[in-house]
This record gives C-alpha cells, sequence and structure tokens, in this order.
C-alpha cells in the first residue's frame, strides 16, 4: 500500500539510499545524495503562509531538487511554465499570491483551456499517491532490476510532473533530460540509461523516431497522450517495435486515467475510475469519476467532494470500455450547420502518402459562417492532385479543407501539443 510517507525524499534515503535517484547526461544522484542536497534547499517565501510556493519549472534538476524539498516540508507548489507568455505569468503569480491554497495541497498547475486565461488546478497530494497505485497496477510488475523513468515531459504540467512523483513513489530512477527537448539527445540518454518506462506527446514519438537508437532494448511500455496520435504514426511506432499504450488524462485528474492494456488497443478507465461519454454515432462530453481529481480551482469555490469532472473533450466508449477521443468541444468546426471533429480530419490527411503532420481547423467564411482550412507538413513524395483525390474518398464534403496550405512545421505550445489558435491565425483569410 502506498502511503503518503512515499512522497518523501527523506523516507525513499532510508529506505533505498545507495541506489539511483536522478540521473542526467551530466551526473548522477543516489537517493542519500539527493536528500542531502535537498535539506540545504531554501524555499522561496509565499506571499502569505498559507499561500504556494511559486516555482519557475526550468527542465532540469533544481527543479526536481525544488520539488522534492517543498514536499518534504508539506509546502505546496504553484508550478509556472518558463516558455508561457508573459501575461499568462503575471496573471498565474497574481493569483498564487491573492488566493490560500487549500489544506492537503501538493500543487497548483495551470491551465489556459480555449480562453487563454490561465487557471490553477488545485491537485492534493493523496492524489498523486492514489493515482501512482492505480497507474503502476496497470503498468504491471517492473521487470528485475527495476524501472527507470523517462523525464522529458514540462515539469509545470501534470505529463511531466507525475513522471516525477510516481518515480519517488516507486523508489525508482529518474533518467531527466535536463534541456529542451531534443529528440538525439533523448534517445541517448534513454539508451544509455536503461530507460524502462517513458510518457510522451505525439511530436515527441514523431521526432524520436527519426533516431536509429529508438527504442532502447529496455523500454517496456511508452505512456503516449496528451493529443490525438494518427494512425500513421502508431504504424510507424509499432513497425519499430516501440511498445506504445496510448492514454487518457488531464490537468484536472493528475494526468492519466485512462490506458490500452496494450498496443493498438483504445485506452480503457484505471482501477477505481468509472468513465461516462457518448457513442460512435453521437459522441458526448466525458465525465469522469476518479478519486484523485482536483479539490477545485484557485481562488474559485471548492468542487463538492466526489463530484465527476466534466470535461469539454467529446468522446464515446465501445463495447469492451474503450475510450475514443474525437476531439474538444471548443475546437467543434460548425460549417453550414454541419459539425466537423478536427480529429477526423486529421487522421485522413495524416494517412496520406507525402504528408507528415496536419492540423484542422475552422476559419470565419461569409457564406457557411466557418469552412475547414488544414496546415500540414510535406513528406518526401507530396503531390496536391493525388493528396485531393485521397481526401474526396475518404471525407465527406462539409469534411474537405477548403483552404490547404503547406508549412515547414506545425506551430507548438509549452506542452508540446500542437498550438490551434497559432494554427488558425495562419490560416485565417487576410
Amino acid at each position: 500500500m502506498i502511503d503518503d510517507d512515499h512522497l518523501s525524499i527523506h523516507a525513499a534515503a532510508a529506505e533505498a539510499g545507495d541506489r539511483p535517484g536522478l540521473i542526467t547526461a551530466r551526473r548522477t544522484w543516489t537517493f542519500a545524495e539527493l536528500a542531502a542536497a535537498c535539506a540545504s534547499v531554501t524555499l522561496a517565501p509565499p506571499a502569505a503562509d498559507d499561500r504556494a510556493i511559486a516555482v519557475a519549472a526550468h527542465p532540469e534538476a533544481a527543479t526536481v531538487l525544488t520539488l522534492y524539498a517543498a514536499l518534504a516540508a508539506r509546502r505546496p507548489v504553484a508550478l509556472l511554465h518558463p516558455r508561457a507568455a508573459a501575461a499568462e505569468l503575471d496573471v498565474a503569480r497574481a493569483a498564487v499570491a491573492a488566493h490560500p491554497a487549500p489544506p492537503g495541497t501538493l500543487a497548483i498547475v495551470f491551465t489556459s483551456g480555449s480562453t487563454g486565461t490561465p487557471r490553477g488546478a488545485v491537485l492534493p497530494r493523496a492524489g498523486i499517491v492514489a493515482s501512482a497505485a492505480a497507474s503502476a497496477a496497470n503498468l504491471g510488475a517492473p521487470p528485475p532490476g527495476g524501472d527507470r523513468w523517462l523525464g522529458c515531459l514540462p515539469l509545470a504540467h501534470t505529463g511531466g510532473l507525475t513522471v516525477v512523483l510516481r518515480a519517488l513513489i516507486a523508489r525508482a530512477p529518474l533518467v531527466l533530460h535536463d534541456a529542451p527537448f531534443d529528440a538525439a539527445a533523448v534517445a541517448r540518454l534513454a539508451a544509455d540509461h536503461r530507460v524502462t518506462l517513458a510518457s510522451l506527446v505525439p511530436t515527441q514519438l514523431d521526432a524520436l523516431l527519426a533516431s536509429p537508437s529508438w527504442p532502447p532494448p529496455t523500454l517496456r511500455a511508452v505512456l503516449l497522450g496528451g493529443a490525438a496520435a494518427a494512425p500513421a504514426l502508431l504504424d510507424r511506432a509499432a513497425a519499430r517495435g516501440v511498445p506504445v499504450r496510448r492514454t487518457y488524462g488531464l490537468t484536472e485528474t493528475w494526468g492519466q486515467v485512462a490506458t490500452a492494456p496494450a498496443a493498438g488497443a483504445a485506452p480503457r478507465a484505471l482501477s477505481g475510475v468509472t468513465l461516462r461519454a457518448g457513442t460512435a454515432e453521437a459522441p458526448a462530453p466525458i465525465v469522469i469519476d476518479a478519486p484523485w481529481a482536483l479539490t477545485g480551482w484557485l481562488g474559485e469555490p471548492p468542487r463538492p467532494p466526489g463530484a465527476p469532472v466534466v470535461t469539454t473533450d467529446l468522446g464515446w466508449l465501445d463495447g469492451d470500455g474503450g475510450v475514443h477521443v474525437v476531439g474538444r468541444a471548443d475546437d467543434v468546426i460548425i460549417t453550414g450547420g454541419e459539425n466537423v471533429h478536427p480529429a477526423q480530419v486529421e487522421a485522413a490527411l495524416a494517412g496520406a502518402p507525402g504528408v507528415a503532420a496536419a492540423c484542422a481547423v475552422g476559419v470565419p467564411d461569409p457564406r457557411w459562417g466557418q469552412v475547414v482550412a488544414a496546415a500540414i507538413v510535406a513528406a518526401p513524395g507530396l503531390d496536391r492532385a493525388a493528396l485531393a483525390a485521397w481526401i474526396d474518398a475518404r471525407l465527406p464534403s462539409h469534411h474537405r479543407p477548403r483552404r490547404l496550405v503547406v508549412v515547414d512545421a506545425l506551430p507548438l505550445g509549452p506542452t508540446g501539443k500542437v498550438d490551434r489558435r497559432a494554427v488558425a491565425r495562419q490560416l485565417e483569410p487576410a
């Protein structure tokens, strides 16, 4: 049984002091060395005793040490993404200074959603304990030498933060890429340090597949989430022997609430989680009952205990309980009265010969209200006439992009996901 003591780096040192706890390309710390280093970390004073400590979550060992020190002191942290826009950071810092963190808070993680205005999800200590237990049970027993977690997602978001915490709870080494994401460097790090588990977003997996040293032979699972993965990407990963387990979750639930039982399967609810959604013919907002959900939003009234999380993700459940996400409700393109889910357009485009990546958005149109537009990244062999025929054969007329632009790369947000708002600005009529 995992208990709160597993969130203490000092307890980890007492139990596994001589084992590696943090590995970077520069050095390795044992758990005992990490505990000693944390003892000398000076935590920045908050605006008031009941406020969280604001931490700029750079991808480096110093951030991990600060997080461990705060955990040991039972001080909540508010994680700020170093690449976020200055205006968003100002709003987040002001909210942290103005509002108390409820008792039992571990972290406040900011998400901007579709509005661009940051909201701080208040995530409890008990939540990550329960989440880590369910995730570990889903992944199965570790290999004889134990697991090694690859950390290469932003630490200011739950995808990266939970990797740090799962490794600590399991007394497993965290193999941290302590620099902006670089696929070749990450692949070398994973191979050199025998990584067994990784959590990635699709853009990272796509980049890693270009490296001949990926995947490392020790890798037993890749939790792939954060955005829809194109079927072509999953096929390439399978051909390379990457053990992809698609996963679904969100900031409000400490990330992961559903994971595929095997490569090629749809994600299914973890133990203790209940999912509700629509049907394939009528997708509906996904509703999540999870014991590790957020306690509320910073500065807003607390959520009623046990209340479900009603998401803006549209999806459906199959007969085996697999969850299929078709997109966000606020991403739906309404063109001439027809609803178009961008993920369906993107899946068709990404499967076309000569297309490396695609993003579909709605742009204003005086006649139809909106029309579908798409940006694609070309791969060798792109033929525009063949692409048009491909689209016509696979998409109904109202799903077909009226505007199709080839770009060098799709713009990415701080989490490594495609920035849809930036794509829409690129594609809007002049």
